[in-house]
């Protein structure tokens, strides 16, 4: 009986400590972590597509309204200074997710190995990919914040 409450408990920690970790720990499926295992998983998601050059599914990451315009090779290529044909991306680590007071910003920052396949370089960028929530769906801001900025003509420059 003992060794029965022992294991119950157990397992009662592990998944307490996997819902609080927003998703870093396995969580047998069961969608613990909330909002930020939701986000994390969707930048995870994001990385695979545009390892495996899926430029499509990577732009579904943005709202509906601007997944047309999106341009990820383009990108990728300002992220990177690479042609995303000469990109390889090695590996991801979420190194945190922050959601704002509001539950409608967020931003994820992680660690991206990649290597340079013409000139043979291993290298690692940290980056912080922003998100927002205008209804029940996190959408990605990667285009937004690549893109080169107009300004506004009525402030001062």
């Amino acid at each position: 009986m003992r060794a029965l409450l022992l294991i119950t408990a157990l397992v009662a920690a592990y998944l307490f400590a996997a819902h609080l970790s927003g998703g870093r720990l396995y969580d047998f499926g069961l969608g613990l972590g909330g909002e930020k295992a939701t986000l994390q998983a969707q930048v995870s998601h994001f990385w695979e597509d545009v390892k495996f050059k899926d430029f499509a599914a990577a732009a579904r990451y943005h709202s509906p309204e601007t997944q047309a315009q999106v341009d990820i090779p383009y990108l990728i290529e300002r992220l990177f200074l690479i042609k995303p044909e000469a990109l390889e991306i090695i590996s991801m680590e979420v190194m945190f997710v922050e959601i704002d007071s509001t539950g409608r910003r967020a931003r994820v920052k992680q660690r991206v190995k990649v290597k340079d396949l013409m000139r043979q370089q291993v290298e690692q960028r940290e980056l912080i990919l922003y998100f927002h929530k205008p209804a029940e769906q996190w959408y990605m801001e990667l285009e937004s914040s690549l893109r080169g900025l107009d300004a506004d003509p009525d402030k001062k420059h």
